[in-house]
């Protein structure tokens, strides 16, 4: 399915228009007029329906950035979508620099505490304690101080958990 978009003029004396791709966008914004016949220089651009709207507010879309966005980010991958929204909202990223980054974030899908119980199995850690000892381990203390040590970043998308860390 197709994003639509909708470009919002700052001219109060002008209507909006829809668009699905930035040729459209183009299109529409170089006939659109106002009520008074003058050309409508300047939009709010705002996402409308279907995916990516998670990105689409993380990397600031606006007319200066349009056509970055439809060329690099519209059609990225869910997972690439997320690290990019952990760079830009949780790490300051600037566009030009995010997508050169999105190899050195690792991504887990699922809580904290599911991310260290893996992280636990994979790396053998509890069979590091002697058995007797091993039923004292606390998970979710340990979940808890990889998110305030800054191991690891919570991210909720859309309803979804995340685990986000530094590759």
């Amino acid at each position: 399915m197709t994003n639509i978009y909708h470009a919002t003029p700052y001219d109060i004396s002008a209507t909006g228009f829809y668009f699905s791709t930035y040729d459209e966008y183009i299109e529409k914004a170089a006939k659109h007029k106002n009520e008074y016949g003058d050309p409508v220089e300047e939009y709010e651009i705002q996402f409308i329906d279907d995916d990516n709207a998670a990105l689409f507010k993380a990397v600031g879309v606006n007319q200066a950035n349009l056509k970055d966005w439809f060329d690099r980010y519209e059609t990225m991958d869910e997972d690439d979508a997320v690290k990019a929204i952990y760079l830009a909202d949780h790490l300051g990223y600037r566009l030009d620099d995010m997508i050169d980054r999105l190899e050195d974030v690792c991504l887990f899908e699922g809580t904290a505490i599911e991310y260290a119980e893996s992280y636990i199995e994979d790396t053998g850690l509890i069979e590091q304690i002697p058995e007797n000892l091993r039923f004292y381990f606390d998970t979710e203390a340990f979940a808890r101080d990889m998110i305030l040590g800054g191991d690891i970043s919570e991210l909720d998308i859309d309803g979804t958990s995340y685990i986000v860390w530094g590759c």
